[in-house]
C-alpha cells in the first residue's frame, strides 16, 4: 500500500522549485500506483519465432559470408573480425508448438573466389520462449546453434 500525504507548501520564491518537485513526484507515484493495481504486469519485450546461429569471427576468413536456412526460410550476412562474435537469425512463421526443424549453414570466403569453407546441417527442436513471463505475450518458438569449423553445427540451450 502506498500512503501519500499532502502538506501546505509555502509560495515563497525560495521554495518554488522544491514545491514543484514535490508535486511532480506525488503525481508520478499516484499514477504509477493506479497502473500497477492487483492485476498482472507484463514487460514489453518483443521476440520472433526462429532459429539463430552464433560464431567466432576469428575462426573463419575475414569477410566470410554466412547463409543460414531453417526449413525453407533463409538469411545471409557477412562477418568481420572487428567484432567479438557473429550472429544471424532466420525468422519462422509464427509457431504454435515444439517441432523439429532442419538447419543448414554454409560459409563462403569471398576473397577465395566464393570457395565454401564450411557446409553443415543438423536438426533442432523449437522450444517455447516467453520473454515477458508466462501469461504475457508474445509466446514464440526458438532454437539456436553455434557454428564451429571443427565440430560443425552444435545445438545450444
Amino acid at each position: 500500500m502506498i500512503r501519500i500525504s499532502a502538506r501546505l507548501v509555502s509560495r515563497s520564491p525560495r521554495r518554488g522549485p522544491r514545491a514543484a518537485l514535490a508535486v511532480s513526484v506525488t503525481a508520478l507515484l499516484t499514477a504509477t500506483a493506479c497502473q500497477v493495481g492487483p492485476g498482472r504486469v507484463c514487460t514489453l519485450i518483443g521476440a520472433d519465432s526462429g532459429v539463430s546461429v552464433t560464431w567466432d569471427p576469428a575462426a573463419y576468413p575475414e569477410g566470410a559470408r554466412f547463409r543460414l536456412c531453417a526449413d525453407e526460410e533463409c538469411g545471409e550476412r557477412g562477418s568481420s573480425r572487428k567484432f567479438p562474435f557473429g550472429s544471424l537469425q532466420v525468422r519462422l512463421p509464427e509457431e504454435d508448438g515444439p517441432r523439429e526443424v532442419a538447419v543448414r549453414l554454409s560459409v563462403t570466403d569471398p576473397a577465395g573466389g566464393g570457395r565454401v569453407v564450411h557446409d553443415g546441417s543438423t536438426r533442432v527442436t523449437l522450444r517455447k520462449a516467453t520473454p515477458n513471463g508466462e501469461g504475457c505475450g508474445p509466446t514464440v518458438w526458438q532454437a539456436a546453434v553455434r557454428a564451429d569449423p571443427r565440430e560443425g553445427l552444435v545445438p545450444t540451450v
